[in-house]
C-alpha cells in the first residue's frame, strides 16, 4: 500500500481540510526560506509533492513553477503553475533544469527515499536550491501523556505499515546531501506542537481523526483508547510535542 491508498489517501473526505491545515503550519516555513533565496522572474521552479498547492500557487506569483504529485485532484494550474501527475521515485524529471526544487513531508514516505533524495539533486541547474522539510513522529514516543503517546505510536505504526515510513530520515539526509557534492548545506528543528490550539495541533487532531478507525479496526487502539485521545485535547495544561520538523535546505555548486 502506498500514500496515496492509505488513511492519507485524497479519496478520505476530510483530507483537503487536513491538507490546508498543514499548509496553515508549513507555508511559513517554506515562504521564509524562499524569499531569504530572493527568486527571479526568470527561475524555474519544481514543487514535489505539492499537495493542495498552496505553497506553488504562491511561489507561481514570483517564479515560473511545475508542481508534481501523485494525485493532482487539489491542484489548479495558472499562468505561471504547470501541474502535473508525477510519479517522483521513476518518472523522468518534470523539466528543468531548475533553480529550486522544494518537497515536504515527502521523503520519509517514499519506500526509495535515498535514491529520490539524490535524484532531486540532479534536478538543479548548477547554483540551483534545494529545500526539503520533514516531519519525525518518532519522538511521540517519549510523550509523558498516555493518551496521547498511545495514539501517536498507534499512528506511527500505521504509517510504518501503509508506506514503509521512516520517520528520521530528512534528519539524516544533510549527510547524504554533503556525499552527493551538495553545499550551503543547513539544518533547522521546527517543534510540532500540540495543546495550544494552533495549525500544529489542528494538522494532527486531523490526522488522528482519519486514522483513528483503522486504529481500532486492526486491534492498535480500543475504542475506549481512542476516546481518551480525544479527550487530551483542550485539557487546562495539556501541551506537548507530538513530531519535529526537520528543515534541510542545500545548493548545487555552480
Amino acid at each position: 500500500m502506498a500514500y496515496v491508498d492509505g488513511v492519507l489517501s485524497k479519496d478520505v473526505p476530510t483530507e483537503l481540510a487536513r491538507l490546508r491545515a498543514l499548509e496553515e503550519l508549513c507555508d511559513p516555513i517554506s515562504t521564509a526560506i524562499v524569499e531569504h533565496l530572493s527568486p527571479e522572474p526568470s527561475w524555474r521552479c519544481a514543487d514535489v509533492g505539492a499537495g493542495a498547492g498552496s505553497f506553488a500557487s504562491w511561489l507561481a506569483q514570483r517564479a515560473e513553477v511545475v508542481a508534481t504529485d501523485l494525485d493532482t485532484r487539489f491542484l489548479t494550474p495558472g499562468e505561471r503553475l504547470t501541474v502535473l501527475t508525477h510519479d517522483v521515485t521513476g518518472d523522468p524529471a518534470p523539466g528543468g533544469p531548475f533553480d529550486l526544487v522544494h518537497a515536504r513531508f515527502l521523503l520519509e514516505t517514499l519506500p526509495s527515499r535515498a535514491d529520490t533524495a539524490r535524484r532531486l539533486t540532479r534536478w538543479l541547474r548548477p547554483g540551483g536550491h534545494l529545500v526539503v522539510i520533514g516531519v519525525d513522529l518518532s519522538v511521540a514516543a517519549f510523550s509523558p501523556h498516555p493518551a496521547l503517546r498511545a495514539a501517536a505510536e498507534a499512528l506511527l505504526d500505521i504509517f510504518t505499515e501503509e508506506m514503509d515510513l521512516e520517520p528520521t530520515f530528512t534528519r539524516g539526509l544533510p549527510r547524504l546531501l554533503a556525499e552527493e557534492g551538495m553545499v550551503d548545506i543547513r539544518a533547522a528543528f521546527h517543534p510540532l506542537v500540540v495543546g495550544d490550539g494552533g495549525p500544529g495541533e489542528r494538522v494532527m487532531r486531523a490526522t488522528f481523526e482519519q486514522a483513528y478507525g483503522t486504529m481500532i479496526a486492526t486491534g492498535r487502539l480500543t475504542a475506549e483508547q481512542v476516546d481518551a485521545a480525544r479527550d487530551w485535547f483542550g485539557q487546562p495544561g495539556h501541551l506537548d510535542i507530538l513530531a519535529l520538523m526537520p528543515v534541510v535546505t542545500a545548493r548545487r555548486p555552480a
